[in-house]
């Protein structure tokens, strides 16, 4: 559980790293893209996904525009991370959040990334 945890912080972290340098938008759009190919979403699931990608991919831009050391964001950082966390368990079934937290987490902070050093 601690390196689920862990994981999806480093994801978080990867995202906010390059919010500034990326349109929230962008961000969302691609994990929409790999999230809709993994995990075999309903329709439902994608327009609520889509929602949930593009709210924490503006959050994230927001807190990494907002004045201010990495350090004194840490609080920030964490909340937003437990808030998306929270609405993901209630948009994706047990299988799908295993998934994502196993497969497509790791792949999105390689994105993220690339990004940074692209």
């Amino acid at each position: 559980m601690k390196t689920k945890l862990l994981l999806a912080t480093s994801v978080l972290l990867a995202q906010i790293a390059i919010a500034q340098n990326m349109d929230p938008k962008e961000m969302a759009a691609y994990q929409d893209k790999i999230m809709f190919e993994r995990l075999d979403l309903s329709e439902q699931q994608q327009e609520q996904i889509t929602e949930h990608n593009v709210k924490f991919s503006e959050k994230q831009a927001a807190l990494m525009n907002r004045e201010g050391s990495m350090f004194g964001k840490m609080g920030d950082i964490k909340k937003i991370k437990k808030e998306r966390s929270a609405e993901l368990k209630k948009i994706l079934s047990k299988e799908q959040l295993e998934i994502f937290e196993d497969e497509i987490a790791p792949e999105i902070r390689s994105y993220m990334r690339s990004k940074m050093k692209g």
